[in-house]
């Protein structure tokens, strides 16, 4: 679990230069050879906490390709999060990953978004395997 985590990590780093969708193409590839590889053990518990870990860190690179508070306060805007809500999350002073946690982008990149967005879901993944 932690090798995994720590590939993860590589794949999502905030300073890669690279686009969402080229994150979630690799970090697709890893996660399904990933699941692939344990699908007869039993590991739905371990699997849902690693899926909402790596979706807070997709959130946390989308937040920061923002780079600004207005850029921020548009898209968040564009995902239906309240007008108020998204400039006291975008003036905040902390930091990208404390951010990602936030209600606010909890609302703006909900699970149909990332589903949008091509990234496999584990546990959903791991059930059809297993059946």
């Amino acid at each position: 679990l932690e090798r995994a985590k720590d590939r993860i990590r590589e794949i999502t780093r905030r300073n890669r230069g690279v686009g969402l969708d080229r994150m979630i193409t690799e970090l697709n590839s890893f996660l399904t050879g990933w699941v692939t590889y344990f699908r007869h053990a039993a590991c739905r518990h371990h699997l849902k906490d690693l899926d909402g870990w790596a979706r807070r860190k997709l959130r946390c690179a989308r937040m920061k390709q923002c780079k600004r508070t207005k850029p921020l306060v548009d898209f968040l805007l564009r995902q239906g999060v309240p007008h108020a809500s998204a400039w006291v999350t975008a003036l905040s002073g902390k930091g990208w990953w404390r951010l990602s946690g936030s209600p606010a982008a909890h609302q703006a990149m909900v699970q149909p978004w990332f589903d949008s967005l091509g990234l496999v879901n584990l546990a959903q993944r791991h059930a059809t395997l297993q059946a």
